[in-house]
């Protein structure tokens, strides 16, 4: 990487070398390429930058004035790189993931501990979003890494197939030993929202629908759901890593003898020709 034009290039190799045949053989090119080079920046700036002594190429004032010019530049691309590849450690960078709430509570945040830790200048933002497509967000730049559907993902993106989620569903543990048919006839099934499908999907999958007789109601965030369940107002699904410690605890039982309903999901992010190494890391704990 070098922000000097090749013209500056040349000025400030024939000042450190003090000969173009000098500058010529650290550049690569002909000692007449340099001397073009050197004749095109003073027709630039309207004046000659260099004096032929016994010592070599000296600076005029004007090329002095030109040299502390250049060194800034160079001080400034070595500060600049140094940004770069240290970004996420010791310069500030944002990472946008977006994904449904039971994904990112249950499968994300708990990972990303070691993440903060290694790249303690890199700011995750968890967009929790609960819409069927988001791959707008990917396309206007409003998110960086989205959880979607395998089937919607766009040919312009990479992508990741993650391991599908898997949802059980529980009750209260009051109604042990209660016909499963009894509770989808009499209890409240909860669900996030109108639009998730994955409550209907599940007792679809094992012949159960028919059994629903009272309207879902929508909670669309896992601690009121969990409240409510544990509470015994109703019964509704929960990711498989959420609802573990509640079962260890016992404030929930598994209904349907623990059958879970498996929902494919994928990782998309735009291609990127080199990838940062804390981009990478990201991905490996999300698609861990």
């Amino acid at each position: 990487m070098n922000l000097l034009s090749p013209n500056l290039q040349a000025f400030l190799t024939v000042y450190r070398h003090k000969t173009l045949l000098a500058a010529a053989r650290e550049l690569g090119i002909g000692q007449t390429g340099v001397t073009q080079r050197i004749k095109s920046l003073e027709q630039d700036v309207g004046t000659s930058l260099f004096l032929r002594s016994r010592k070599g190429m000296e600076l005029t004032a004007e090329g002095r004035a030109l040299l502390r010019h250049c060194l800034l530049i160079e001080e400034s691309e070595g500060r600049l790189v140094a940004e770069i590849k240290d970004a996420g450690r010791v310069s500030s960078v944002d990472i946008r993931i977006s994904g449904p709430t039971s994904f990112i509570s249950g499968r994300v945040v708990p990972r990303m501990a070691a993440v903060f830790k290694k790249w303690p200048m890199l700011n995750i933002h968890f967009m929790i979003d609960d819409a069927k497509d988001r791959t707008s967000l990917l396309k206007s730049d409003l998110a960086d890494i989205v959880v979607l559907y395998p089937h919607q993902v766009a040919l312009e993106f990479d992508s990741k197939v993650l391991r599908p989620d898997e949802y059980c569903l529980l009750g209260h543990p009051s109604w042990k030993g209660r016909a499963l048919t009894d509770i989808l006839e009499h209890e409240r099934l909860f669900a996030f929202h109108a639009e998730d499908e994955t409550s209907l999907n599940y007792l679809k999958t094992y012949g159960l629908l028919k059994h629903l007789k009272r309207q879902r109601l929508f909670v669309n965030e896992n601690h009121a759901l969990i409240t409510l369940l544990t509470e015994g107002v109703g019964f509704g699904l929960l990711l498989k890593e959420i609802a573990e410690p509640l079962l260890r605890d016992k404030k929930l039982i598994l209904l349907n003898d623990g059958k879970l309903l498996k929902d494919p999901l994928a990782l998309a992010w735009y291609p990127r020709a080199q990838m940062p190494k804390y981009f990478k890391d990201v991905l490996a704990v999300i698609h861990r």
